[in-house]
């Protein structure tokens, strides 16, 4: 409860996503999930080609057995990412993360394993095309990604690790005449190599779809953002985690009117 409570008022306090929304994190061979997050967006120049984005997160998930998807907690994630907008139709982000996730056994009662969890400090950076017309956006986007691995203690487990590879396709339709409330609908897929005495072969790991309606209130300063994703693990397609996901967005809040 310590560490929810704490992780709940960074997000509070840092938030921020660069993005539409904020998509759930993996959480593995689950049934269900949920993903819960609070930010700011906040431009550091006049020109607002450069922002910041600070976000964090919290994770539940569902036991073997059932579908409740706030079944216990599962993982929690403080991120800052830095986005240039260097051209009209491009931009690039540079950012690091921190993840504490839970490890529970797969036999009931379904307890804390152990180690109990994982630890991970992630740094990536993307590079995004993107365009826009009168009510529909779309983007592409290549996220490489570098993973490490800690055991609570910050002992190394067997996997150290990991480089990844992501690519994503986003669309977003906006559904009103003063464009503030919008469906955004995106694909990814992810590729992976691991490290544990050497580098395995890079392979398909997974695919993420999902679909968000957004909200924008321009008055507060605020959006919300609702979502489904559907998580497909494995090259044959072998395991579906269905995720709800909830956001807020906070922009600008630290700038003059």
């Amino acid at each position: 409860m310590l560490r929810t409570s704490l992780f709940l008022f960074l997000g509070i306090l840092f938030y921020c996503n660069g993005f539409a929304q904020i998509a759930p994190p993996g959480l593995g061979e689950t049934n269900t999930a949920g993903w819960f997050a609070f930010g700011i967006k906040q431009k550091l120049n006049k020109k607002e080609t450069l922002q910041s984005t600070s976000f964090a997160g919290l994770g539940t998930i569902s036991n073997p057995d059932n579908a409740n998807l706030f079944q216990k907690p599962s993982i929690y994630v403080v991120t800052e990412e830095i986005t240039h907008h260097f051209k009209p139709n491009w931009k690039y982000s540079l950012a690091a993360s921190y993840r504490w996730q839970n490890k529970y056994k797969t036999a009931a009662p379904y307890e804390l394993d152990n180690p109990k969890a994982r630890q991970e400090i992630r740094f990536y950076g993307k590079f995004t095309y993107l365009k826009s017309f009168e009510k529909m956006a779309y983007s592409f986007t290549y996220r490489p990604e570098l993973r490490f691995f800690y055991n609570p203690d910050f002992s190394l487990p067997e996997e150290t690790t990991e480089f990844r590879s992501r690519l994503k396709a986003q669309i977003a339709f906006t559904v009103n005449s003063l464009k503030t409330h919008k469906i955004i609908a995106a694909t990814e897929a992810l590729f992976a190599t691991n490290k544990t005495e050497q580098w395995d072969k890079l392979k398909y790991k997974e695919s993420r779809l999902s679909l968000y309606y957004s909200i924008a209130i321009p008055k507060q300063k605020i959006t919300l953002n609702m979502g489904y994703m559907n998580n497909i693990l494995g090259k044959k397609f072998s395991k579906c985690v269905h995720y709800i996901a909830f956001d807020v967005v906070l922009k600008n809040p630290f700038s003059k009117k």
